[in-house]
């Protein structure tokens, strides 16, 4: 087991934002996270992350409790993650800042260097291109690869393929899967079910601070709860109707 979550609850005064979650990632698989805003997913993903301490509960990585550990130890531990809002270091080019991801592996300049040059291919970048002139999903994929140029074990994706257009979102899938072919074992919140359906195996659902559901992607839109809080009543009723027709 890569990753173990054990009964994570993150309170922020009297609003409980995640209660009692659990999560145990095995090395190699790819997992999403879904649920309606507001549900507590992106709440439960920081604290796996150390952006945010959870009230309670233990989060363990590779055999080493991290529950308290800040974002930087953890990315030495193995653990990489992007953010929904993109960031970049605006005056460097993109194989800048790819190096400052590769500087924590790599501390020589010239071996960082070399590292980011890759990291910046796989990604389908320009390295000399500035990364204020890149678009949302320049962006996007510059994020994706700071954090890949770290040398994670454990990518957290928050997010990272909302706002593209379709055939962008063809390219990202895409480049997430060559991700996790590499051996990456994957997390990613996500609104997008066409991502979720097409990438992962295994899906948690959250509503309201709670994990209401956990399965295939295809057996988690077909429970009642799932279609309720998530999806919406004109999904099942849809989902009825297409079934009466087959």
């Amino acid at each position: 087991m890569l990753l173990e979550a054990r009964n994570v609850s993150k309170a922020f005064g009297t609003f409980l934002a995640v209660a009692g979650a659990d999560l145990c990632v095995e090395e190699g698989e790819m997992i999403g996270l879904i649920g309606p805003n507001g549900a507590g997913k992106s709440t439960f993903f920081n604290c796996l992350a150390g952006e945010t301490m959870p009230t309670a509960g233990r989060i363990v990585f590779d055999g080493v409790d991290v529950t308290r550990a800040l974002p930087e130890a953890r990315a030495r531990a193995g653990i990489g993650r992007t953010f929904q809002v993109p960031t970049a270091f605006e005056d460097m080019t993109v194989l800048g800042n790819v190096m400052v991801g590769a500087f924590l592996r790599h501390p020589h300049r010239s071996d960082a260097r070399d590292h980011a040059r890759r990291i910046v291919e796989l990604t389908g970048l320009r390295a000399d291109q500035a990364a204020r002139s890149l678009g949302t999903p320049g962006r996007k994929r510059l994020e994706i690869a700071r954090v890949l140029a770290t040398q994670p074990r454990l990518l957290l994706l928050d997010e990272s393929l909302a706002g593209l257009t379709p055939s962008e979102l063809r390219d990202a899938i895409a480049l997430v899967r060559r991700i996790h072919e590499m051996g990456i074992t994957i997390v990613i919140v996500e609104h997008i079910m066409e991502v979720i359906m097409s990438l992962t195996k295994r899906v948690l659902v959250f509503n309201q601070g709670h994990v209401i559901a956990s399965g295939t992607p295809e057996q988690v839109v077909r429970e009642e709860a799932v279609i309720e809080a998530y999806l919406g009543r004109g999904h099942r009723r849809r989902q009825e109707e297409a079934d009466g027709r087959a």
